[in-house]
């Protein structure tokens, strides 16, 4: 029998490679018999062949108003329908605005906030005002509660908003991890082959990286670094590859699929965010993608790149002032063996760990129990 009847206003294109949490909690939803209805701002009839429905209100603002413009799209579509749906769940960047009109349904209604703004300058401040709207809605009680991606992000939540803890469910990035997937290797002249995907912006320490991988290969450790993903940053990084060709590869936006069969032609991913608020507060969905392919991970130690357990050497973060010191004795002594051994680890620790059934379980959980109560 089918479950609740569920809208899910995001602002997430589906189509967009950063869009795997969306994808992975509305596949689980639906799994557990949710009768889900995505409205997102792609082409309608996009979704054709998904497990889920799909309204699309298809938006061309630029970068920055995108968000904004999707949200009165979204407001004159609810306005000119009749809503039979069960619960609602809401994205923080739709609006304030548009979750005032879901509330006004009499029906519950939930936050989604993956992640606080991660812009920078005019937009940041645009977009942390909104943030802050959208979590009035929860303190109001016109909203049941809201999810956040990690234990920081949830104390951070309540510090900004006095929201208290059990209207909040954390809802941690999880990954899809094949039953075949098997350890990666490495031959002898081989380069350790470094890699990023997601933004390629100026704040996302991916520029002090590359400095990095050009010392190393100064002092006759070979590294490689590929960058995946388009930003802010991407016109300094055309500047440095040009530098050094040999050192640098620059892909842009990919499928997920193809994203993921990327990282497995590498050694090492790349957590390079310094230890500013929204990072801090984060739970980096590549951290998991990495680990479930095989690789080892590198970056800066801070409590948006740590896992709450203790981890093996497969995951090396240090203090920014420490890292390129760290990562080359790590380079310069381990062997093959112990790079696969490591390896190993990393998928049976992202088996164990990382899926996104504990996450898709809270989720369904709370929204049933809200429903029902």
């Amino acid at each position: 029998m089918i479950d609740l009847r569920l809208l899910w206003v995001t602002h997430r294109k589906f189509c967009d490679f950063c869009a795997t949490t969306p994808i992975a909690l509305a596949n689980g939803l639906v799994k557990l018999e949710f009768d889900l209805t995505i409205m997102n701002p792609e082409e309608d009839g996009s979704h054709e062949g998904s497990v889920w429905k799909h309204i699309g209100l298809e938006t061309n603002a630029i970068r920055g108003f995108q968000s904004r413009s999707f949200s009165k799209k979204v407001l004159t579509h609810l306005e000119s329908i009749e809503l039979d749906f069960d619960a609602y769940i809401m994205d923080w960047q739709v609006g304030s605005k548009v979750g005032e009109f879901l509330a006004q349904q009499n029906r519950p209604c939930f936050l989604m906030d993956r992640s606080p703004p991660a812009d920078s300058g005019i937009l940041a401040k645009m977009q942390w005002k909104d943030w802050k709207d959208a979590w009035k809605l929860v303190k109001k009680g016109l909203f049941r509660s809201g999810f956040v991606v990690s234990k920081a992000h949830l104390r951070f939540v309540i510090q900004s908003s006095n929201i208290p803890a059990t209207n909040i469910s954390v809802l941690e990035a999880g990954v899809i991890l094949p039953d075949d997937v098997v350890p990666l290797s490495r031959e002898d002249d081989d380069a350790w082959k470094f890699v990023y995907h997601g933004r390629l912006d100026k704040h996302r320490g991916i520029l002090e990286f590359m400095k990095h991988i050009v010392a190393w290969n100064d002092i006759g450790i070979g590294s490689q670094l590929t960058l995946i993903g388009e930003g802010s940053a991407v016109s300094d990084m055309k500047k440095r590859i040009a530098k050094h060709p040999d050192l640098f590869t620059l892909k842009g936006r990919m499928p997920h699929n193809d994203v993921l069969a990327t990282l497995r032609n590498h050694h090492i991913g790349i957590l390079p965010m310094p230890a500013t608020k929204v990072w801090k507060l984060a739970s980096p969905l590549k951290r998991g993608e990495y680990l479930a392919s095989g690789l080892m991970v590198v970056g800066l130690d801070h409590q948006g790149h740590r896992f709450d357990d203790e981890v093996g050497p497969w995951m090396q973060l240090h203090d920014a002032s420490i890292l390129r010191t760290k990562i080359s004795s790590l380079l310069n002594s381990m062997s093959n063996e112990e790079f696969a051994e490591h390896s190993q680890a990393a998928i049976e620790y992202a088996r164990a760990n990382l899926s996104w059934s504990r996450s898709i379980g809270t989720l369904a959980d709370r929204i049933r129990g809200e429903s029902n109560g």
